[in-house]
């Protein structure tokens, strides 16, 4: 992918004001800023059809052990409405018995109704981990079913932690997006400053 930009943006199509400048280090920040616009805009299409196999293809299954009712995730999910960077999470020896998602602020409306008591739908809400180390963000888990020690969490994986040789789906009709988007990033760049008037850029 970062090749293909590369090629496009040195190349006789590409605009002028951004042919053959940019690092490729550069290049793959903006592709997984427009690897994310893709996806967003893959579940706003998947929310008016009422689909959102489509959002399959970019998941990874990662199998996580649970602590104390928590699970460090190893990378952030993919934010999107509804916490849909995660598809599913469930037991990791039972995948039909799937954690329904839960919003953080709804924790204490579920406290005061019964359904909250009766209920034996195990669920999950995702938070920031302020500990330190790599794990940056967790799954809170409520209700696990007896004996699970491990879940299988099946979210989309950002594409700055995507290995550079692994295969990525993207649908049909949407590599031209990205490459666009990329150009179109790179133009909103504001001009180098060439005036030795020891001020920054102005925005």
């Amino acid at each position: 992918m970062i090749e293909l930009a590369q090629d496009y943006l040195s190349g006789g199509d590409a605009p002028d004001d951004v042919k053959g400048r940019y690092h490729p280090e550069i290049i793959a920040n903006l592709l997984a800023l427009a690897y994310n616009g893709i996806v967003m805009s893959t579940y706003m299409e998947g929310k008016v059809h009422s689909d959102y196999s489509v959002l399959d293809a970019w998941a990874k299954n990662h199998t996580l052990n649970i602590v104390n009712n928590t699970v460090p995730l190893p990378f952030p999910p993919v934010q999107l409405p509804n916490g849909m960077g995660i598809l599913q999470v469930s037991p990791s020896s039972d995948l039909t018995v799937a954690f329904a998602y839960r919003e953080t602020n709804a924790n204490a409306v579920f406290g005061v109704l019964e359904v909250g008591s009766i209920s034996s739908k195990p669920w999950f809400y995702l938070e920031q981990n302020t500990a330190s180390g790599n794990n940056s963000h967790l799954l809170q888990l409520g209700k696990v079913p007896d004996g699970c020690t491990a879940v299988k969490v099946k979210m989309i994986v950002p594409l700055d932690y995507i290995d550079d040789f692994e295969t990525v789906s993207i649908p049909g009709g949407k590599e031209g997006s990205l490459l666009d988007y990329v150009v179109e990033l790179l133009r909103q760049k504001p001009p180098e400053d060439v005036i030795n008037d020891n001020k920054a850029n102005q925005l």
